[in-house]
């Protein structure tokens, strides 16, 4: 592999800029912006007559040169070549790869725009170098252009070996959004272009795209340590994702059941909400044991203030009682996520007894009520199969029905698995997974757990997402 293509697939943070920033000239900014984390320089200046192009694009090309840092010129194979680029960047309708690799030679790089998706596949079948994703978010760069979303770059961490770029709409706050769903390199114009200081803005770019996915579990807290927030905290870690919680209800709980609930309150559940996304930001959302309707419509308040932009998913678990049976939601409780909470949601986890009565209906056929609630709802919905005639989960996502095969295993430890379940789903999720992809994740992680379960107490004893690693404290001691 050459120095320029080695350059290439260790690259980060890509720079779209003319000639002039908000700050300064790009030429010279050059060596400070590569400093705080800037790897290529794209020169695109559609106001610049030819000659002023050659002149500043071969001082960009020697300051990039002297940085260490990789630079492009955009559009034009010849004015990349005449200034000493090292590569060219082509639009999807400005000719084929191979005409322009015909003008730079085999040495240069060349990049080309892609919405994702075919294009971009194509792109690596042409023999380009590196391809740009976007625009993720609309963006007045190019205004006409319809964002593919997220969700274009979340398919396209998993789709080629290529080196591509997610573009359009970033900023802080959305690199680190993409960097939860797997993004490791990302094109940006005016988030450094239109900055007072662009060489900050820079490096909290770079910094963001360091991150990984940020899941957020909303649940009581047990005390045995089983189920709620201490079951989604560990399920959450396991699937690769850093944990945070805001806690609905404190309990007195064991194996055998719960002996006490005392609730936070709406109102503080709400500040804990908006203290974690003021600051620590969210990827995903778990919601678990919410236990009466104000709080229900709380938790439903607070995710209406998430940006839908960002297409943060959110699990619900409407959990109702605790595995030894006892309840666990006020009267009023179903009612408030019917009318509050599912709306919000992007698929819902309920077993056979919590999905009969969100739909109001007697039936034990996990796939009618699976319909039902789609149909009523419209979000997803996983009838998971632990409390029903077979092990499988069954998942109804626009009209169709699939099932997650699953086993029935012959152990008591079974404590925490539904919302171990969930929390896995949230992260996978949150990391870009697609729905079935996670929920196939989500059951197996739950199967492992209740396998790995711990023979505590004299009830239901809790499943253990860490099984396999089970001694290694020990060991290393």
């Amino acid at each position: 592999m050459s120095d320029r293509r080695a350059r290439l697939h260790a690259a980060r943070l890509y720079l779209v800029a003319p000639r002039e920033l908000r700050a300064g000239s790009l030429a010279d900014l050059i060596p400070s912006l590569h400093a705080a984390g800037v790897d290529i320089f794209q020169l695109r200046d559609k106001t610049a007559s030819l000659e002023e192009l050659l002149v500043v694009g071969r001082a960009c090309a020697d300051a990039a040169r002297a940085a260490g840092a990789l630079f492009v010129v955009n559009d034009d194979p010849n004015i990349a070549v005449a200034v000493g680029a090292d590569g060219v960047h082509i639009g999807q309708e400005d000719g084929a790869i191979s005409a322009a690799r015909a003008l730079v030679g085999p040495d240069r790089l060349i990049g080309r725009t892609t919405r994702g998706g075919a294009a971009l596949v194509a792109a690596a079948d042409e023999g380009a170098d590196y391809a740009s994703v976007g625009p993720i978010w609309a963006t007045a760069t190019h205004p006409s252009r319809a964002p593919v979303g997220l969700g274009a770059s979340a398919a396209a961490t998993r789709q080629v070996s290529l080196p591509w770029f997610g573009l359009g709409g970033i900023d802080d706050d959305r690199s680190e959004r993409l960097a939860a769903v797997g993004v490791r390199r990302v094109a940006v114009v005016r988030a450094i272009v239109d900055a007072d200081d662009p060489v900050a803005a820079a490096r909290r770019l770079r910094e963001g795209l360091d991150g990984i996915a940020r899941v957020l579990t909303i649940a009581g807290s047990d005390s045995s340590g089983g189920a709620g927030i201490q079951a989604d905290i560990k399920a959450i870690s396991a699937a690769g994702a850093y944990p945070t919680c805001v806690v609905t209800a404190i309990t007195a709980q064991n194996t055998l059941g719960v002996h006490g609930v005392q609730a936070t309150g709406h109102a503080f559940v709400r500040r804990q909400f908006e203290a974690i996304a003021n600051d620590i930001g969210i990827d995903a959302v778990k919601c678990g044991m919410l236990g009466d309707p104000a709080t229900v419509e709380a938790v439903a308040a607070a995710l209406a203030t998430l940006d839908r932009s960002a297409e943060v998913p959110v699990v619900v678990d409407p959990v109702m009682r605790a595995e030894a049976g006892s309840p666990l939601l006020a009267d009023g409780g179903v009612e408030a996520y019917r009318r509050h909470l599912l709306p919000h949601a992007t698929v819902i986890t309920p077993n056979l007894f919590e999905a009969q009565t969100l739909a109001g209906a007697r039936s034990d056929d996990a796939a009618e009520l699976a319909i039902r609630l789609h149909a009523s709802f419209g979000c997803a919905v996983i009838v998971t199969g632990g409390h029903g005639p077979s092990g499988d989960d069954v998942l109804c996502d626009q009209g169709t029905v699939t099932r997650i095969a699953g086993v029935r295993l012959p152990v008591a430890a079974t404590h925490g698995a539904g919302c171990t379940h969930s929390a896995t789903l949230a992260t996978l999720l949150g990391r870009g997974h697609s729905l079935l992809d996670a929920a196939t994740g989500a059951k197996a992680a739950a199967t492992a757990a209740v396998a790995n379960g711990l023979p505590f107490g004299l009830g239901a004893g809790p499943v253990d997402v860490f099984g396999h690693t089970r001694g290694t404290a020990t060991r290393l001691l």
